[in-house]
């Protein structure tokens, strides 16, 4: 059996962000403490689980809403039940999410005291002007701070997130956010050019004329001077929105594309393993009823197709510089991905004017101008 990963999902925030439509609820302290209760509860209700009693940990994610307003010792409740219930690795990657707000160098290091060994900070941007438009809660002084600290406590692997194609964002601007964060010097760099997602306080102010979605060329050229710019500093392209310096790749999501078996809990968490997925209930009061039944807080599950399995392998191996593995393709499924697909490839082929991908070592990988158009790639399969 493969190693698994375990993410939780920490469906608190201060605020809502103008672009976020990720489940999440503003914080008390009450219901901070009912759900750290009821999570130690899920945990407990996999503790004879047939796979996940079985395997050892190799990463665990602590993911949000905003996971970082645990107090430490909320956080070693939960580390407590999850090492009385399951099996780790020595060596294991242990991450959790953090907003610059809710850090200090104090908590920093009670956090590295309790084990997480790798820190993934909300940046989205070293312009104010941009944070105060994206609806965060944080200032670029808070967010160089808590880098500069989390250095000086002693975390050996930090990530920051930014966020580019923001309303009136300029290409000069995006190359300045690039370069303040190269500057900062953390491990590990993700990328999200800025989705307007159906709902959120952002979509409203663009329907409404306040703001203007970035024209799709600035989009495509911010993207590009991200991969040069990256490259030529060290940080290499993993996958789609990912960079890290060599050996600092994010072990967890390596996990998810390579079709590990992961358990996730907390509402609206996803979990896969042999074949199946299932997701957790979107709601913290359907959340706790169920825990308080005694019952996995399960909303729905699947049982995946091999074409739906193909699909997937395809999707998540395009995301990732390594491509797709055509050996490993045909020992997964018995059929060969050339073949299959040859028509899908023909197409991509005489697709737009720019080569979408190369064909090299047995492995089918995408151009940077094919991550570009990834959706429309996947398209086609």
């Amino acid at each position: 059996m493969d190693k698994a990963g375990l993410y939780i999902h920490l469906p608190f925030c201060t605020q809502k962000c103008n672009y976020c439509d990720f489940y999440s609820i503003k914080t008390n302290p009450t219901t901070v403490e009912n759900f750290i209760n009821a999570l130690i509860q899920e945990i407990h209700l996999y503790s004879n689980h047939q796979v996940f009693s079985q395997v050892k940990f190799a990463s665990i994610f602590l993911g949000g809403g905003t996971p970082s307003l645990l107090s430490s010792n909320q956080l070693n409740r939960i580390i407590d039940k999850l090492n009385q219930t399951f099996n780790f690795d020595a060596d294991i990657e242990f991450t959790i999410e953090a907003n610059p707000e809710s850090l200090s160098s104090n908590k920093l290091k009670e956090y590295l005291s309790s084990g997480v060994n790798r820190l993934s900070i909300g940046v989205q941007s070293f312009a104010d002007e941009n944070l105060k438009k994206l609806g965060r809660s944080h200032n670029v002084q808070q967010a160089e701070n808590v880098i500069r600290w989390a250095h000086e406590v002693g975390f050996k692997n930090i990530s920051i997130d930014l966020i580019f194609a923001i309303p009136g964002q300029t290409q000069t601007q995006w190359e300045a956010n690039l370069n303040r964060a190269i500057e900062l010097n953390p491990n590990h760099i993700s990328t999200y050019g800025l989705t307007i997602a159906p709902g959120t306080v952002l979509e409203k102010r663009i329907k409404s004329g306040l703001e203007k979605c970035q024209e799709e060329e600035t989009e495509r050229q911010m993207y590009l001077s991200t991969i040069n710019i990256f490259s030529e500093q060290g940080y290499n392209q993993y996958e789609i929105s990912n960079f890290a310096k060599p050996g600092f790749e994010c072990l967890h999501n390596e996990m998810y594309w390579n079709f590990s078996p992961y358990l996730s809990l907390g509402p609206s968490a996803h979990s896969y393993w042999e074949n199946r997925r299932q997701w957790n209930v979107s709601n913290v009061d359907k959340y706790f009823e169920s825990i308080k039944n005694g019952e996995k807080p399960i909303a729905e599950f699947e049982n995946l197709t091999l074409e739906q399995k193909q699909l997937e392998f395809i999707f998540l191996s395009l995301r990732r510089s390594s491509g797709i593995d055509i050996d490993k393709f045909y020992q997964l499924f018995k059929t060969s991905f050339l073949e299959k697909y040859k028509s899908s490839i023909k197409k991509l082929e005489s697709y737009q004017g720019d080569s979408l991908f190369t064909f090299e070592d047995n492995r089918f990988k995408l151009t940077s101008e094919g991550f570009v158009l990834y959706n429309e790639v996947c398209g086609l399969f």
